[in-house]
């Protein structure tokens, strides 16, 4: 494999976590403007409150971030070891 293939796939899966997370967030504002245009057409105005979910409740945005994080990290200590051995090596 690549010199930097661990940490580019541990970089796209921390990324493709938070585009999870931001995917959640958006479809909740526009599930909640969908609701008060519908109830705006029909004459009557019940306020809704937006239910966010907590930063680890959606179990794919953990699960990437935490892969994504492994990954990224093994990436860095396999870079530093090789560069530590290529130094024993002079």
């Amino acid at each position: 494999m690549g010199k930097n293939i661990y940490k580019i796939l541990g970089t796209i899966f921390m990324i493709t976590s938070g585009l999870i997370y931001t995917t959640e967030r958006i479809i909740e504002k526009l599930s909640g403007a969908i609701h008060a245009a519908g109830f705006a057409s029909h004459g009557a105005s019940v306020p809704r409150t937006f239910n966010y979910d907590g930063f680890f409740d959606n179990f794919f945005f953990w699960f990437f971030f935490l892969i994504g994080f492994l990954i990224l990290s093994y990436g860095f200590t396999k870079t530093t070891s090789k560069l530590e051995t290529d130094q024993l090596k002079k």
